[in-house]
This record gives structure tokens, C-alpha cells and sequence, in this order.
């Protein structure tokens, strides 16, 4: 498997494969694995339908059509891969919520999904018919923005009434976390971190990217859960959105690790840059501007700033230090079920931010062809300081070599 940010962003709730350690390296081990936070309960699924049912009522919907995505996930308790076998939530603003599923997936959608009525579907039947006779004579049906176009389509062609994009509706919910989402968010935070500074004890010179990166994936397995990352060193860290390789680690190298897992459906990120052996006096430099960066956009991050302000509060330690131009990237986004998600501290996002909202702050500098410095932690936003889910790393740390 080649990592990605993007790629392991989108596959963290994938089982992770089995891996073994390179020749003449033992493999990382957590000195005790967590156990697992307990999972939501059923009233939470149901509460949060009771709020999507208001705000499409609010809306004029007279239907939701949810399909298989972090977004039934959260409404239903239903997590599974999207297929050409139709399953489609509907929900109604004053009637229950329906599911449409084959009928060899009713053992295990009886045993996870909350939902009031469960009607499935044969192979040789059409569930598009079966689900355009539940939607009745909806008028106006919100679909589920990452829907597939065809699915959405062939159930327009069907149903009597008009589709229109529900995007908000569930961006609106989602975006402010209760707190036992936060918990779980801080859980799979805590989990990166071990993740990562056990695989800091296991590095060697010669080992490659591509190693290391299978070394990080096995020691989240340790702990139980799904994840995996980037590994990068040297030059190749000046890339922001790198993917492990062939390259050699070598002293003096930074070492950059960008990764996350998912507990309970909920996601971490976090980056951790450290040097293997004594770095150059410019790696100092740039880690030190990271890190202040970090620390300002840490203390901008409130209820009522908007994202805008929060990066330009960390942009401006950087461009201070004569570093701007290779701050390329926004400082962060917002993250729960999806490693990326609203709201975003960027440039030209006025929205006031909320408190409940869980975003990452996570300045770099990247000076192409030499080295890159990123320093990434979670946190959740209050009204005044905000609330860590990670654990920040402080200084440079210098590894042995």
C-alpha cells in the first residue's frame, strides 16, 4: 500500500493488514494495549434524527435520502461500504426513518443500526422501486451530499419528486461535537501519539520511508484500532501531502510523521517532525517558528473568532520570521467521522467558530528540496481556552542514532 495524506485521511475506518517488520528490526509494541472506549448508545443515534427531521421540516423537506458514508454513520449507527446493491436511509420530518437494504444484510443491520422500519430487498427484485414506493409522494427529497450520482438519479427517475443537495443539513449537525464525541476524538488522539513515539524508538539509519510507515501501521494494531500515515525524511518532507518511499534514512535527516486512527468512528491527526541526530542550526530555526506559529493560532482559537483570523493569527508568526511563502497550506480543518471536515481555518472563512467545533491546528514550513517542519494536535473549541486532544510536543526532539 503507498500512503497519502489524502488516502489514509479516506481509508483510517479500513482494516488495517497485517504487516511484519523489516529484516533485522523487531517490530513496535505498545507496552499495554487501551481498551477501547464504550461505544454511543442507541438514544444518541435517535436524537440526532429527531434534529435532522426539524432542520429538513425547518427546510421544506418532506424526505432525507441518506446512502452508505460517515453520514448514515452518524445518523443510524450504520457503518458499510457502498455498493451496487441499493441501502438507503429515508427519513421523514413527521414519520419514521426507513431503511432500504438487501436482504442478506438484515442479521447484521438489525444488530447495528438504529432505525424505526427496516424493509429489504431480494436479488432478483428492484430496490429502487421498493425505496421510490417508501418516499411515496415526497415532494422535495434532500439527498445526502456524497450520494453517488447514478443512485440518485435512477431513484429521481422513479420517485415523483425533486432532489436537492442536504450537504448543510448534516455539515450543520456534525460540526459541533457533544462531549462524548470529543472523548472519542481525544482517545484516538492519545492513540497517535503512542503510535508515534513507539515508532520513534524503533528508528534506524537505513531503514526507508516505506518501512517505517508499515512499522506505524502495525504498532496502531497494538493499540487496537485502525490507522496508519506518512512517514517522510528530509527533502522528501517538504512535500506536504508526500507519500512514504524508498528513501533512506540518514543522521541528520528530519523526520516528519503525519497519521491518525479511528476509535469508535471518530477520527485523530497529528504530526509530530523531529530530527535522527543532531540537526542543522536551520532545522532549529524553522522548527522554533513552527512551533510559536502553533502556540499563536493555538491561543487565537475560540467561540466567536472566525477561522480567517485563527490562521492569520499563526500565518503572521511565520511571515514574521521570514518563512511566508512556504507556509503553503491553510492551518487546519475541522475533524470527527471525516479526517477532514467543516469548519476550516483558512483565509476567506468568516464564519464565526462555535464552541463544540474540533478542528487541528497545523502550521509548516516546507523549503523545497531540503527539509519540511509541521507541527499538527487537535484540539476543541470553547469560549475561551480551548480544549487539548492531543498532547502538544513542545521542543525539538532529537533522536539517537
Amino acid at each position: 500500500m503507498t500512503w497519502t495524506r489524502r488516502r489514509w485521511i479516506a481509508t483510517t475506518g479500513v482494516a488495517a493488514a497485517a504487516v511484519s517488520a523489516p529484516a533485522g528490526h523487531a517490530l513496535a509494541a505498545a507496552a499495554e494495549p487501551l481498551p477501547l472506549p464504550p461505544a454511543l448508545k442507541p438514544d444518541v443515534f435517535r436524537e440526532r434524527q429527531s434534529r435532522l427531521k426539524a432542520a429538513a421540516k425547518a427546510r421544506g423537506l418532506d424526505a432525507v435520502l441518506v446512502t452508505p458514508s460517515t453520514n448514515l454513520a452518524y445518523i443510524a449507527n450504520l457503518s458499510m461500504g457502498r455498493s451496487e446493491r441499493l441501502t438507503a436511509l429515508l427519513l421523514f420530518p413527521d414519520g419514521p426513518s426507513v431503511l432500504v437494504t438487501p436482504s442478506f444484510e438484515e442479521g447484521v443491520v438489525r444488530r447495528e443500526a438504529v432505525v424505526d422500519d427496516l424493509r429489504t430487498w431480494k436479488e432478483e427484485e428492484d430496490p429502487v422501486a421498493l425505496a421510490a414506493k417508501a418516499l411515496g409522494k415526497s415532494g422535495r427529497i434532500g439527498v445526502e451530499g456524497s450520494t453517488a450520482y447514478a443512485t440518485a438519479a435512477l431513484l429521481s427517475a422513479s420517485a415523483p419528486g425533486k432532489m436537492e443537495d442536504a450537504t448543510s443539513l448534516f455539515d450543520s449537525l456534525r460540526m459541533v461535537k457533544s462531549p462524548e464525541e470529543m472523548a472519542l476524538i481525544r482517545d484516538a488522539g492519545h492513540r497517535a501519539d503512542l503510535a508515534i513515539t513507539v515508532t520513534h524508538k524503533h528508528l534506524r539509519k537505513g531503514m526507508t520511508e516505506g518501512e517505517v510507515a508499515r512499522l506505524l501501521e502495525a504498532e496502531f494494531g497494538n493499540l487496537l484500532v485502525d490507522g496508519g500515515g506518512l512517514v517522510q525524511f528530509g527533502p522528501s518532507a517538504a512535500l506536504p501531502h508526500g507519500s512514504p518511499g524508498d528513501r533512506r534514512l540518514a543522521k541528520g535527516d528530519v523526520v516528519l510523521i503525519d497519521c491518525g486512527c479511528r476509535v469508535r468512528g471518530y477520527t485523530s491527526d497529528v504530526t509530530r517532525t523531529v530530527a535522527f541526530g543532531p540537526p542543522a542550526d536551520e532545522v532549529r530555526k524553522v522548527y522554533d517558528a513552527v512551533d510559536k506559529a502553533q502556540i499563536a493560532g493555538i491561543e487565537a482559537l475560540k467561540a466567536g473568532r472566525s477561522g480567517e483570523e485563527v490562521d492569520r493569527a499563526a500565518r503572521k508568526v511565520i511571515e514574521d520570521a521570514k518563512y511566508g511563502e512556504f507556509f503553503t497550506h491553510r492551518l487546519g480543518h475541522g475533524l470527527g467521522m471525516d479526517g477532514h471536515e467543516h469548519p476550516y481555518l483558512v483565509r476567506g472563512n468568516k464564519t464565526p467558530l462555535a464552541a463544540g467545533n474540533t478542528v487541528t491546528v497545523e502550521p509548516g514550513i516546507y523549503l523545497p528540496d531540503r527539509f519540511g517542519v509541521r507541527i499538527e494536535d487537535d484540539y476543541g473549541v470553547q469560549e475561551g481556552k480551548p480544549v487539548s486532544l492531543s498532547v502538544r510536543p513542545g521542543q525539538l526532539a532529537v533522536l539517537e542514532v
